[in-house]
């Protein structure tokens, strides 16, 4: 899909999902329970990744009438990993086991990706693909699902990230001295990896032109 923002606050928006709780409705709403939480980051030269864990009742929406409880409590895990320049792998599940693992394997889950190709400095094409380990084989769940998250991303993280990017009036996000707050960890470490790499990108191209 196309939107007429920046690339890099696409990314910032994935990578801090702290704002479910303030811009998505009720289908992947976390109960307020992901705002309070600073997610544990790490990184390496050519990843960021972010992991929150948490409990809520119901579980989230999209997974809770596959639980054997759809009312009751569940642990959840979100775990997202960028790779640049513009790649996010996102795995989210819950489960009711305690003794289940908290990844993919141990829970009822879905895996997605996204993917930000700029078009420009103020256009960005946004690519994203999920895929899931539960009612796999039905054909009119798959339709449903791409549509709730065509919604979500088309009337809700969309008209944020323009606006943002309308109001910031510039691409250099650091230029503008703004706040940062715990749950920015993750998109500040992607936005400072990435300058990083884009610089040393442009220095082997002068040194290779200077030969």
């Amino acid at each position: 899909m196309p939107v007429n923002g920046n690339y890099q606050l696409i990314t910032d928006n994935v990578m801090d999902l702290s704002h479910i709780d303030h811009v998505h409705g009720e289908i992947i709403t976390t109960r307020g329970q992901l705002t309070p939480l600073v997610p544990k980051v790490t990184d390496d030269e050519r990843s960021v990744m972010a992991r929150w864990e948490w409990t809520q009742a119901p579980a989230m929406l999209i997974f809770n009438q596959f639980l054997p409880d759809p009312d009751g409590e569940a642990r959840h895990f979100f775990n997202i990993t960028w790779t640049p320049p513009g790649n996010i792998q996102l795995s989210v599940g819950a489960t009711q086991d305690a003794e289940a693992s908290l990844d993919l394997d141990g829970c009822t889950a879905q895996y997605d990706l996204h993917t930000v190709t700029p078009e420009s400095a103020d256009r960005t094409h946004y690519f994203f693909a999920t895929r899931r380990n539960h009612r796999e084989d039905d054909g009119e769940y798959n339709e449903q699902k791409i549509k709730a998250m065509h919604a979500a991303f088309e009337d809700e993280d969309v008209p944020i990230i323009e606006a943002v990017h309308a109001e910031m009036k510039t691409t250099d996000f650091f230029s503008l001295s703004p706040v940062l707050m715990s749950n920015d960890v993750a998109p500040v470490k992607v936005r400072k990896l990435l300058s990083k790499l884009i610089s040393k990108e442009h220095q082997a191209r002068a040194e290779k032109v200077a030969y």
